[in-house]
């Protein structure tokens, strides 16, 4: 097992690449989720230092003062402002049996966010979501905690792991999260003292918004963030227990990132997950190999590089491991993605991917192109 999750490592140190997502540029930066997006734990809505990031520092300078709108805001007023993320992706994919071979167009996301300033220090946030999945989102909160700290009540995302836009990844895709879904209702409390960050939550769990049992799902996150030199680095763990389906689903997380000069970026992160098999089922159709009664520990691996080569385009790699049963030796999927990402101007970035993933589960090798269209304000 550990010789299987060396390698990548080694490949991803030596083959350096990027991706339009909240770790990558928070450890680029040192800067915590807070400081670019509305929602403190991260992803969805930026502020107003967001926007000027990604207008500023992510895109081709020359195109950018050629082509932007300037000084472009989303705030409507004093009280109201506004973002926006739309991804359409179109692929080919290819797979041992050419009669499996397919390709579409498909929208992967459309989210228009809302924040309403009640005072200084409380907000109420919407994101309708449209699309399926039910990943609506409505919560309010006050930041008016000691330590930089807040509370959130609501219908959330739920404050587990890093925020990564790769839905498709197995550290997602195997969990309650795939497909940027796993909003939950409950309460939220988070402290930022400087260099640390510590959450937690309490919610309903999978069972639904208006769950009236005692049992419930807790979660809890907590990262620090240092500079060694030239490098910037963060680590931290996950944890999520859930009992509100009448069984038992726990993860436990480990993720990191790592920066060098301001440029090559590493970033990891390790899933162990446990749970029935019954519960399990609904996350992935690799867990229906296994039989529902059955207890099942899991274990999912991503590894991600980045380097800009230039402002405006970087390179990607991504490795993705999962195994469905640790318990057992043979059957784990393994996936690698490879390609770049180009960001001509603010709001606009199109992201081509080629990915290999040889299935021992399924008992299939699959070769994808994904190009990615990513719209935002």
């Amino acid at each position: 097992m550990m010789k299987r999750l060396l390698v990548p490592f080694v490949l991803c140190i030596l083959t350096a690449s990027s991706t339009f997502s909240l770790p990558r540029f928070a450890s680029r930066t040192g800067y915590t989720c807070q400081n670019c997006h509305v929602n403190p734990s991260g992803g969805g809505m930026r502020n107003a230092f967001g926007v000027t990031y990604g207008r500023d520092e992510i895109t081709i300078k020359q195109w950018q003062e050629e082509y932007s709108l300037g000084e472009f805001l989303t705030r409507i007023n004093d009280f109201i402002s506004y973002g926006v993320d739309f991804r359409f992706l179109t692929f080919y994919q290819k797979k041992d049996n050419p009669d499996a071979t397919k390709s579409s167009f498909f929208p992967m996301q459309a989210d228009v966010y809302f924040n309403f300033a009640v005072s200084k220090k409380i907000n109420i946030f919407a994101n309708p979501a449209f699309g399926p999945y039910n990943r609506y989102e409505i919560f309010g909160m006050a930041k008016i905690l000691p330590w930089n700290g807040y509370v959130k009540l609501g219908r959330f995302t739920p404050p587990y792991g890093l925020r990564i836009d790769d839905h498709t990844s197995y550290v997602r895709d195997v969990t309650p999260f795939r497909n940027n879904s796993g909003q939950q209702s409950g309460i939220e409390i988070g402290f930022n003292p400087g260099s640390i960050s510590l959450l937690g939550a309490v919610t309903n769990g999978v069972v639904g918004d208006r769950d009236g049992d005692l049992a419930k799902a807790v979660f809890g996150r907590a990262e620090g963030r240092f500079t060694l030199g030239p490098a910037n680095v963060m680590l931290g763990v996950s944890s999520y227990n859930d009992v509100s389906n009448g069984e038992k689903y726990n993860m436990l997380g480990g993720f990191g990132a790592l920066t060098l000069f301001e440029s090559l970026t590493i970033v990891g992160d390790v899933e162990k997950i446990e749970g029935n098999a019954s519960f399990m089922g609904v996350n992935s159709d690799r867990n229906q190999r296994n039989s529902q009664s059955q207890n099942l520990k899991q274990l999912a691996v991503m590894v991600e590089t980045s380097y800009p080569l230039t402002q405006g385009f970087d390179l990607k790699f991504m490795y993705d491991f999962f195994d469905p049963n640790t318990d057992v030796q043979t059957g784990s999927t393994t996936r690698y993605s490879g390609g770049f990402e180009f960001m001509p101007f603010s709001g606009v970035e199109v992201r081509p991917l080629y990915r290999y993933t040889k299935d021992t589960i399924l008992n299939r090798n699959t070769t994808d192109v994904h190009i990615l269209f990513h719209f935002y304000l």
